[in-house]
């Protein structure tokens, strides 16, 4: 069984990245850059990353809203929708992360650009033939999500090895505010273009930018290094049980992952069931879909600069649990809105889960990344994504069902209360006793717990 796994891994590389593969034996140490080029180099994965995440909002909205408005999607098929584009991270991010710790990473998400490009000019080709459909979308978020499993855990474990984990808080709040630029512009203007040019043709938008973030990655200059060369073939379960040992062999980390897979799964049934709740329960157009999500992007700006700032003020763990809980709040809201006071109490209610959302996954993720050596951090980037989007591919079809059971409205507030469960677990953790992240220059990272801790 290993020896096939190996042998497929080796052909996916081959078809993704014919030179990606470099075998350990073949490794030789490589001078590491200095920190002027590596900086260069950050900004053009940073650009890559700004212009790629932007197309993705793009899509995000764009697809969803072709389901509904062109093709009449229900709340079951909206389910089935949302969990086939979270379905590739419970069945391929663990062995994503085993190849992609003894690999180029850079090679690798060049390509994945490449391909999710081709994926993403189908959908307005096919609606140009009117042949477009519903499974259509289905393969193609599946498609799309298998390759951004790759892509996603490569980033995730490039990041560290490129600017040092020395500039991690700062590269990681750069990252996260080009996420927030691209929420704050891309549904936006997202749902302008699914007015003018129709949904289907906007997804052209997305497929653009992945050609453009593969450019830009192919640029960058400062070289990388494998894993060294090991006697011994490892099995590939026992690497993946190792990393899973890495992700949650550490009690505020393990904290970490159960509360974002019980976050998660909530949030994900409410999402399910949120866009067609808003386009045919409320009967709001396109264009003001967009502006309700592009809120979060906005207010999420304001997060990364605050990150920081509050971690200081109530400490890394504290600051995460609180951003976990304003989110759910903000979920909270958004079923009650109505009236004359409708749209801006939904945009309130994203503005909340931008700024607070934005805060808690700066440091969660700067988390993940201190704690774990380089040898693991593909493998831990993967196991966190097995845990948490393989619970949203759960998540999507419970909302799918609720939403067909009790209808949209209720199924968004039943979510929500749900939604609870994952903070009030955190705050009763070792997390809420972090109070900086590891390697830090300040004293004792996490304080001693009581004899009762939950761990």
């Amino acid at each position: 069984m290993d020896d096939t796994i190996r042998a497929l891994g080796r052909v996916c590389a081959l078809f993704l990245c014919r030179k990606t593969h470099v075998q350990a034996t073949a490794d030789t140490p490589v001078p590491s850059s200095p920190l002027k080029q590596r900086l260069a180099d950050f900004n053009k994965l940073w650009f890559a990353t700004t212009i790629g995440v932007f197309g993705s909002q793009v899509t995000s909205l764009a697809i969803p809203l072709a389901a509904v408005t062109l093709l009449g999607a229900n709340a079951m098929q909206m389910g089935w929708l949302r969990t086939f584009g979270n379905l590739p991270f419970p069945l391929f991010s663990l062995f994503a992360g085993v190849w992609l710790d003894h690999v180029r990473r850079k090679p690798v998400m060049v390509s994945v650009n490449l391909v999710r490009a081709v994926l993403l000019f189908s959908v307005p080709a096919a609606a140009a033939l009117s042949l477009l459909t519903l499974e259509q979308l289905y393969v193609v978020v599946f498609g799309v999500g298998t390759l951004t499993v790759i892509h996603d855990v490569a980033h995730f474990a490039y990041v560290p090895a490129l600017v040092t984990r020395k500039h991690l808080i700062d590269s990681n709040s750069k990252l996260h505010a080009s996420h927030s630029l691209a929420e704050l512009g891309g549904p936006g203007l997202g749902g302008l273009f699914v007015q003018w040019l129709g949904a289907p043709f906007t997804v052209l938008l997305d497929g653009i930018a992945n050609l453009g973030s593969a450019l830009a990655i192919s640029r960058i200059q400062t070289p990388e290094t494998t894993k060294p060369a090991e006697t011994k073939q490892t099995s590939v379960w026992k690497e993946i049980v190792a990393g899973l040992h890495a992700l949650f062999d550490t009690p505020a980390l393990r904290a970490i992952i159960i509360a974002s897979m019980l976050l998660v799964v909530f949030n994900s049934a409410g999402m399910s069931v949120y866009l067609l709740y808003l386009a045919q329960d409320l009967g709001l157009p396109a264009g003001t879909i967009g502006l309700i999500f592009a809120a979060s992007g906005g207010a999420a700006m304001l997060g990364a600069v605050l990150a920081q700032p509050v971690a200081r003020r109530i400490g890394v763990g504290l600051a995460i649990i609180l951003g976990w809980f304003m989110q759910v709040v903000g979920r909270l809201i958004i079923p009650f809105a109505g009236g004359w006071a409708l749209l801006p109490i939904l945009i309130g209610a994203h503005v909340l889960m931008g700024v607070f959302g934005t805060i808690a996954n700066i440091h969660q993720w700067t988390f993940r990344q201190n704690t774990v050596s380089d040898d693991f951090l593909a493998r831990v980037t993967a196991g966190h994504r097995f845990a948490v989007f393989g619970t949203a591919a759960v998540g999507s079809l419970l909302g799918g069902i609720l939403g067909t059971q009790m209808g949209l409205h209720a199924a968004l507030i039943l979510c929500a209360v749900c939604s609870l469960i994952g903070p009030i677990y955190a705050l009763l953790s070792p997390l809420r006793r972090v109070r900086t992240q590891p390697g830090s220059e300040t004293a004792a990272t996490v304080l001693p717990p009581p004899e009762d801790e939950l761990s």
